[in-house]
């Protein structure tokens, strides 16, 4: 009984309420506090008053289940891995697109080579003559004796393959044998390092003609020469010349264009269209 009373006290006390404040908005005149109230007060007010067993201000929606919920943040974190991934497609295919256009001015000169970036990942401290081992192997097309350029120009070939690295050998050691040529004399020899020079980035060019005229400063290329290499491929420049004392026969100090023992990354030459024989 005493609940009875209770909830018809509670509805003539809203009914009052809503007629009290009803007289304020006739008073007041004032367009924006009528509506807020009406909106917001009244109507709360005369649902209470109805007596309809519903909260005028109750959730639009009910909460979720636990389940939902972990449901939910397993779709977001599955979203999250796919941008992150994303993100680092990204940034490989950028970093590559800018070692490419760093061997533009390569790849222009000669538009037959096909290029394939690649960064140094490792060095033989043992070794003299400035190796190192490069991030692209046979899976990525690598073959043995395949040329290896900086933006720079020639700096070695490949001597060593696996399935994802490649070893290769610099320019500076006694084995590269790559034939080359002088510009501006015409004289052409091979190129082959010396122990006594490599620590300084130099290496030789022998079996050159006795009477040559190869002068300081001149340019040193690739001459194609068997094939192993295009030609024209920069090398680097005369320091000197001089008689080799135990074989009496000239031979020319040449410094490279590149400091092999300090290149961060440099590109495999995959294919040019005058590959042939190696010429060692």
């Amino acid at each position: 009984m005493n609940g009875i009373f209770r909830s018809r006290g509670v509805r003539v006390l809203s009914v009052l309420l809503l007629i009290f404040l009803t007289l304020i908005l006739i008073s007041s005149g004032n367009e924006y506090v009528s509506g807020f109230i009406s909106d917001y007060v009244v109507m709360p007010v005369q649902q209470l008053a109805a007596g309809d067993g519903e909260s005028p201000f109750k959730l639009s929606s009910p909460p979720k289940s636990r389940g939902q919920l972990e449901g939910e943040a397993s779709r977001l974190r599955e979203e999250n891995r796919s941008l992150r991934d994303k993100l680092v497609d990204y940034y490989e295919v950028k970093a590559e697109n800018e070692e490419l256009r760093r061997f533009y001015g390569l790849k222009r000169n000669d538009m037959s080579l096909s290029l394939l970036p690649a960064s140094v990942t490792g060095r033989d401290p043992n070794e003299d003559f400035g190796a190192f081992t490069l991030n692209k192997g046979s899976y990525d097309g690598v073959e043995l004796n395949a040329p290896v350029v900086t933006e720079n120009g020639l700096v070695g070939f490949v001597s060593r393959v696996s399935s994802r690295s490649c070893r290769v050998t610099t320019l500076l050691s006694p084995d590269a044998g790559v034939g080359a040529a002088v510009i501006g004399s015409g004289d052409s020899g091979i190129i082959s390092g010396n122990a006594s020079i490599s620590d300084d980035g130099l290496t030789r060019m022998i079996n050159l003609p006795a009477l040559n005229k190869i002068q300081k400063d001149d340019i040193v290329v690739t001459s194609g020469c068997g094939g192993r290499f295009p030609e024209n491929l920069k090398i680097g420049s005369i320091i000197s010349t001089g008689t080799d004392s135990y074989t009496s026969m000239p031979y020319a100090v040449v410094r490279l264009f590149d400091d092999v023992h300090n290149v961060s990354s440099a590109a495999v030459v995959l294919d040019f269209s005058s590959k042939g024989d190696i010429d060692k």
